[in-house]
């Protein structure tokens, strides 16, 4: 009854207020993305929401659209440059046909997910003295949409939401300081309305990790974490010797995953500081080299699990928890680290299932209780010598570009590199602002590439496929039986989910550093990928050579089905 005199009284105009209502207003925000939207992204097909895609990181789509049977026929539909070179880490966000990306040097841009048209672009004023600051190349790796709102980290520091319709800026939040090496590279995440990010610059100055939680709608600080010891009261700073905790690092600079059943966040926390002289900092350097969980009310630390204590490789531990419930039941997160081994976890006790090699790794002796490595002591940098072989290098094992798991195969999906590094520690005195490696020797060895798909159940070797260059892209699995990722060499491709099979390649012309997403935009299912080659890792260090015959650039190509008339 309301409705029908609504409808005759907003025909009438004055009328309205025979309905005794104060005020009777509304607004409508197109691409509107809400809490529930968030919860149940991992039943939404169309859209990509998050840097996983979903809460649990798996970055599985249920679209099959495009299949193992058709994706011969997949050609370019269209293509977008971003009018900067430079490392493209980023994704494509994508809300009921309308995507969102940023490109290196934290521009961000709104685009027609059908055509390309670009909507707005926002570009973000970045200080003329950020160079020297950054570890990695100006590089950002996404932005997500809540509510009206697209949420930027920036390398300086801030945290800035815009308009989704306009790119306007409507509040912006400085939350560290640039100046010491501190930088955001990392997509936030948005969960119980706040917004999230983890710091980066652990290597450069030696920053405490840290976590800052904001209120979604104003921007107002809601909780801050330490992954580390910041005054040397904290329990863990006990595995710090010597009070090595004052220049410890551990940043988490990717996003996390969230439990929905527990309301905890799963964050990967980077390595301890220097790098590579672990001498000077006895101990397991808590919480570093691990994955904690978070109370996402709070920010409390309620648990953890360390993958390389005392870590002097560099291995970090912000790669990706992904959340799963495996073949036998057991509620656990499955990690592709850096150090070289695959993990199951279990979520409630934070007991390790089981560990399993990547690769060749020789930096681990044997093992000791709940997966703890016994480390090998001839593969450790000391000072006088250059310790040779160290597998994996730095980089991994797997790097930070993401892994997928497939609610079809059962699998997960790795990109890894198969190669060593050679390391010499060294004493180095403790400059706040500069980086504090503690090296004289960092060289990569020669070696590869490959793709592999490991049961997450049980951790077994399903099948491997070997590439020339280290895998930089991240992985796309979908229900189409397919995986997506693109390498160095700048080949974005297709690959049979079960068998490891080459089925679809193309070139974009420069190399892949960055994360496939699908969408769907009307009734036509697209894939992204971003072209761009750079960022961080041992791996530019042979760009000299590279780019001898290759092109650096800054694009994105999105991927359709050819429909045949």
């Amino acid at each position: 009854m309301f409705t029908l005199a609504l409808t005759l009284a907003l025909g009438a105009g004055p009328a309205l207020s025979d309905l005794g209502v104060k005020t009777l207003e509304g607004k409508h925000v197109q691409y509107y993305v809400t809490e529930d939207m968030l919860l149940n992204a991992d039943k939404d097909p169309n859209n990509w929401l998050m840097y996983g895609r979903d809460y649990e990181s798996t970055r599985y789509s249920p679209l099959n659209q495009i299949t193992a049977n058709n994706v011969g026929d997949l050609v370019a539909k269209w293509s977008l440059s971003f009018g900067v070179i430079g490392a493209q880490d980023s994704q494509v966000t994508a809300v009921n046909g309308r995507l969102y990306v940023s490109s290196s040097q934290n521009k961000v841009f709104a685009i027609d997910g059908a055509t390309g048209r670009e909507l707005w672009r926002y570009d973000h004023p970045l200080p003329a003295d950020l160079g020297p600051k950054l570890c990695c190349g100006d590089v950002n790796r996404g932005v997500i949409a809540y509510e009206d709102k697209v949420y930027l980290a920036t390398l300086d520091t801030h945290l800035i939401a815009l308009d989704n319709d306009t790119g306007e800026v409507v509040w912006d939040q400085k939350l560290g300081d640039y100046k010491t090496g501190e930088i955001f590279t990392s997509m936030p995440v948005v969960a119980d309305g706040k917004i999230m990010i983890g710091n980066s610059g652990g290597d450069v100055g030696a920053n405490a990790g840290t976590i800052y939680a904001v209120d979604a709608e104003t921007g107002a600080p809601a909780w801050k974490t330490y992954t580390v010891p910041v005054t040397g009261k904290e329990d863990i700073a006990k595995t710090w010797g010597n009070g090595s905790w004052k220049t410890a690092g551990g940043t988490p600079w990717l996003p996390g995953s969230f439990d929905k059943e527990t309301g905890l966040l799963l964050w990967g926390v980077g390595n301890p500081v220097p790098d590579f002289d672990g001498s000077v900092r006895p101990g397991d350097n808590l919480y570093t080299a691990s994955t904690i969980a978070i109370d996402i009310k709070t920010g409390e630390i309620k648990g953890h699990f360390q993958y390389t204590p005392h870590d002097t490789y560099d291995y970090d531990g912000t790669n990706e928890a992904i959340v799963i419930t495996d073949k036998e039941g057991r509620k656990v997160w499955v990690h592709a680290d850096r150090n070289g081994h695959l993990y199951s976890i279990d979520r409630s006790t934070y007991k390790c299932n089981w560990v399993v090699p990547m690769s060749r790794v020789n930096w681990v002796k044997s093992w000791g209780e709940n997966c703890r490595p016994i480390v090998d002591p001839e593969k450790v940098p000391t000072y006088g010598k250059v310790t040779k072989d160290i597998a994996p290098v730095l980089d991994g094992g797997k790097e930070w570009v993401p892994a997928s798991y497939s609610k079809r195969t059962g699998f997960v999906y790795v990109p890894g590199r198969d190669m060593s590094m050679d390391l010499a520690a060294k004493k180095q005195e403790f400059k706040p602002g500069e980086w504090y490696l503690a090296t004289d020797v960092l060289k990569l060895n020669p070696g590869g590439g490959y793709v592999k798909a490991f049961d997450a159940t049980t951790g077994e070797l399903a099948w491997a496929r070997r590439q020339n260059t280290p895998a930089t892209g991240g992985i796309l699995s979908t229900a189409g039986g397919l995986i997506f990722n693109g390498d160095a060499e700048g080949v974005f491709r297709a690959i049979k989910d079960d068998t490891g099979e080459t089925l679809w390649e193309f070139n974009v012309g420069t190399g892949i550093h960055s994360n496939p997403t699908t969408f769907m935009v009307g009734d036509t299912q697209y894939v992204a990928i971003l072209a761009g080659p750079g960022g961080g890792s041992i791996w530019p260090l042979v760009y000299g050579d590279w780019l001898k015959t290759r092109q650096q650039g800054g694009s994105m190509f999105v991927f359709a089905l050819h429909k045949k008339k």
